[in-house]
């Protein structure tokens, strides 16, 4: 348990050290002393709605109940990628807003799951010492969260109050980001066009 805290307290007092890299073409490799991180944990979250393949068939075809399932993502940073996940939502969503929700409850419920750990080592305050805040693009989701909801919105059951519940702990809080800046998008896509991909790539290695 002293060697765990050791490490953890190491990790943090040396945070602002390192070696910046990128993808990007570059004649001279860039290295930087106070390295440009964020101080707290950085969380983002996302949801693609219905399947991926937009395009109609020329004939009728059976297509699986699941296909039309939306994609549920998430990005946890600190000092470096520390998790992500990908996984097929197990309801249907009734509007990409739902879908969006869905994504930032799985998003919440790893970010317990993490702070019960340091807890438990007896280093929250080093890691996780304020509100975390969640990035997601979807600006309908974000007013949810902050209980501004539309007659669109009336759907969404209650089982979803664990959201409201841990931003009025204030445990997290919800924030809109630019869908080309949101790394969890390219946890959402089955399919996608290369430039896209190397353009979240290459935001994965700077963050």
């Amino acid at each position: 348990m002293e060697l765990a805290r050791y490490v953890a307290q190491y990790l943090v007092h040396t945070k602002t050290l390192g070696i910046y890299f990128t993808s990007r073409r570059r004649s001279i490799v860039e290295s930087f002393l106070h390295f440009p991180l964020p101080p707290n944990v950085l969380a983002m979250s996302d949801a693609n709605w219905g399947p991926q393949d937009a395009s109609l068939p020329s004939h009728p075809v059976d297509l699986p109940l699941f296909v039309s399932r939306s994609m549920s993502a998430f990005y946890i940073d600190f000092l470096g990628p520390i998790h992500w996940a990908s996984k097929r939502q197990k309801v249907t969503a009734a509007s990409s807003a739902e879908a969006e929700i869905y994504a930032t409850d799985e998003c919440i419920k790893f970010l317990v799951e993490l702070v019960q750990i340091l807890d438990f080592l007896q280093v929250r305050d080093l890691f996780m010492p304020t509100t975390n805040v969640i990035y997601n693009d979807n600006c309908a989701c974000v007013q949810w969260s902050k209980k501004m909801t539309t007659k669109g919105l009336c759907h969404i059951q209650m089982q979803e109050n664990r959201i409201h519940e841990n931003i009025a702990n204030k445990f997290v809080t919800i924030c809109h980001i630019n869908g080309k800046l949101n790394i969890a998008d390219i946890f959402t896509k089955e399919m996608k066009h290369t430039t896209h991909f190397v353009q979240l790539r290459d935001l994965f290695m700077c963050f």
